[in-house]
This record gives structure tokens, sequence and C-alpha cells, in this order.
């Protein structure tokens, strides 16, 4: 993979004239872990939606590889996937269509992959179930499992651990480090540290109390 690199450069956002966060620098290089840690309305979600693109800042700047991400001629999409606190899910389908369909939009998807990504997260016993009859850490998998049929180097994930056991909590870590392994980064906001035995973390302290 070639090296990439993600700045986010004093950072501030605004949410109905009340401040969110300010002043947040911090940058991402290959193998980088990026931990967003506080309590519930310190703005790890409007950081995370920041970094992705989705959400504008008031002041600062994001970006990748020196080029601001809001420039056209920047391909960050191509390289980032980013998967939200709630689950992009239809209900109506069944688990292996929802992976099928949403792969369709990551041009870097691997169709063949999606088997083996449930497989992973044991929820292929699952593959023929609606969405709308597994339970919500059940969801949770089958969002994260588009982690392993993408090609994108970096993961961006809001709250990824809501809803999951320890044991798939140990999964999803192990799929990080493999990915850190690889050269991946990994930025994610979570209420739960993961990061135990793992390096080149990198820690984001959201609390305004701190």
């Amino acid at each position: 993979m070639k090296s990439t690199e993600i700045s986010v450069n004093s950072a501030t956002c605004y949410k109905n004239n009340n401040l969110i966060f300010s002043d947040v620098s911090i940058s991402y290089n290959d193998g980088d872990i990026g931990i967003i840690m506080g309590p519930n309305g310190c703005g790890k979600t409007t950081l995370i939606r920041s970094i992705c693109g989705i959400q504008a800042l008031d002041e600062g700047q994001i970006l990748l590889d020196k080029i601001d991400i809001k420039n056209h001629n920047n391909n960050y999409m191509d390289k980032i996937i980013y998967i939200g606190h709630k689950n992009s899910l239809n209900n109506d389908f069944s688990v292996y269509e929802n992976l099928e369909y949403l792969s369709a939009f990551d041009s870097s998807s691997k169709i063949n992959k999606i088997n083996e990504a449930m497989k992973y997260f044991d929820i292929y016993k699952y593959r023929n179930y609606m969405v709308s009859e597994i339970s919500e850490g059940n969801k949770k998998k089958v969002s994260l499992a588009r982690l392993l049929i993408s090609q994108k180097k970096v993961w961006i994930l809001d709250e990824p651990l809501s809803y999951l056991d320890d044991t798939a909590v140990n999964i999803f870590t192990n799929l990080v480090l493999n990915h850190q392994k690889k050269g991946g980064i990994t930025i994610a906001s979570t209420h739960y540290d993961f990061s135990k035995n793992i390096n080149n973390v990198k820690y984001l302290n959201m609390d305004p109390g701190r």
C-alpha cells in the first residue's frame, strides 16, 4: 500500500451556535490506530463525520497526504470506508443481500469475500435471514463484515463495539490488528478502550472536563 497520512489541523465545529469541539489537531499514518474517547455529547461522532468529509468544519482543515479533503483533486473517498454508529442496513433484505448491496457502492470490494466475511463474524448461519429477524449484536457484525470485503486502506468507525459481546469484541480487535499489520489505518470513536496489547495507538480524549 502507498504511504498515507491523515492530518486533522485545528478542527473546530459548532452546532446551533454551540461549540462542539475546538482546536483539535492529530495526525494518523500507516499502521496507526486512532481511538477517540469521551462521554456522550462530547463531539466524538461529529469529529468522526468530519474526518469522513460528511460534516463540515467551521474552522481548521483535514488533509489527506497534505491535500484538503474538500479539494476535488483529492482521491479521499477512494481510500476510506466509513461505518457509522447506526447500521446502514435494509430490514427487508437478507444478511447476504445487504452485504452484496452495500459492496456494490465500494469499487474496491471483492464480492467473493462475502461468505468469508460472514464466517469470520460467525453470522454465516444467518445469511438468508432478513436483517429485521436478527439481534442488534448480529446487525453490528453485518456492518463490520464490510471491512473484510472492502480493500480500503483507511477504516473510520463510529462506536464499532456497540452491542458486541466479549467474543465479538476480540474478533473485531484481531481484525484491526491484521489491518494494522498490512499498514492500514483505523480511526474509531468508542466508549470502550479495545487497545490492550496493540501498538501504535493514538488516543484522543474529547472529554471537555478532563
